[in-house]
């Protein structure tokens, strides 16, 4: 039976990797590699050239050549073009997405993507300098930030601020406010008829994300989240959550499978070529096998049938059976329904593949 329609597929392709190592990174922290144009050419080939068993191919691809980090090469223009050559007409979209770290190493990127066009860049903190620096793990992206934001709005571009609340942010929440005002963001984006976002959020528990779990904020802290920010932010203090406690009362009577879910059916391919669908974090347990060492036929439809252990718990388990196993009735810590689901899926694939994370 197939479970999944194949008029469309996005295919990400991690050629380059990321400067960073983001504590909260839902993608974990993958060998960055060297794929040449070529390679890209040749993934993408495969894609294009499969067929099923009734002959039928894939409607429409978008090829993309990253995955982590947009643009972290230097023949970032090159490699647009060619995916927009590789791909269906108009599937290689730009998303709200830019590199952060080239942004404010490279004086020409910001223009470069508002004539694509891009209307607004989202930029993650962690809390002020030390906070960003850690949670980013690279000495220096609190500053790349903040310059990052400078450039795009002198090119016409929106930044949007996303800030991560843990336990290590906590007592920097009013300067960053401050922060906020005397960069006079609200005003400077309205100038250019456009928006200035800021929202704040809990780290998604799987991936980089898991080992998060210690800084989470419970009830307790979100008290000291000031009211300054809280009435700036686009969702106020929704995206936190609530206590694990409070979810499980209706958590651990719902027979519905996970249904862990991506905004749009893609994959993506790492350094090595390992395969993966976009529906949770890159882990053994959702890995559908190897472009070189399995075989496009193999890993497509896999990804079809969701053969994949994951993907198969992802349909066919429930999330009565993931709170009962996982869940902590006492639990204080803020989540999010679909984050808290997030981890019991990670704890139940590290269980699954005896630790193999």
């Amino acid at each position: 039976m197939n479970h999944w329609n194949m008029d469309y597929l996005g295919v990400m392709v991690d050629m380059a990797g990321c400067p960073n190592r983001c504590r909260h990174c839902w993608l974990g922290s993958h060998r960055n590699g060297s794929m040449t144009t070529g390679d890209f050419c040749d993934i993408a080939a495969q894609f294009v050239n499969w067929t099923d068993e009734k002959g039928a191919g894939i409607g429409e691809l978008g090829f993309f050549s990253w995955w982590r980090e947009p643009d972290y090469r230097d023949d970032y223009r090159e490699l647009w073009d060619l995916e927009q050559r590789l791909s269906s007409p108009g599937r290689a979209a730009r998303f709200e997405l830019l590199s952060v770290w080239r942004l404010a190493r490279d004086e020409d990127y910001a223009p470069w993507a508002a004539a694509l066009p891009t209307e607004s860049c989202q930029i993650t903190f962690f809390g002020m300098e030390e906070a960003t620096d850690w949670g980013t793990r690279r000495r220096g992206a609190f500053r790349d930030n903040l310059l990052a934001s400078e450039r795009l709005l002198k090119a016409g571009i929106a930044p949007r601020w996303q800030l991560f609340i843990t336990k290590r942010c906590l007592g920097g929440l009013d300067d960053f406010v401050r922060l906020i005002y005397n960069l006079e963001l609200h005003k400077r984006c309205e100038s250019l008829g456009r928006k200035f976002e800021v929202f704040i959020g809990g780290i998604s528990p799987e991936g980089n994300g898991y080992s998060m779990e210690d800084v989470r904020i419970d009830a307790g802290d979100a008290a000291l989240i000031p009211r300054s920010l809280i009435d700036i932010c686009r969702e106020g203090t929704d995206l936190l959550g609530q206590p694990e406690r409070v979810l499980l009362e209706s958590l651990l009577y719902d027979p519905s499978p996970p249904g862990m879910s991506a905004n749009m059916p893609s994959v993506s391919v790492s350094a090595d070529y390992d395969v993966y669908p976009n529906i949770a974090e890159p882990a053994e347990w959702w890995r559908l096998g190897n472009l070189k060492t399995d075989g496009i036929d193999a890993l497509l439809k896999s990804y079809r049938d969701e053969t994949a252990p994951g993907m198969k718990m992802n349909r066919s388990g429930s999330i009565r059976e993931l709170a009962l196993r996982y869940g902590n009735i006492n639990g204080n810590r803020l989540y999010d329904k679909n984050d808290l689901i997030c981890r019991w899926m990670h704890q139940w694939g590290a269980e699954y593949t005896g630790g193999r994370v």
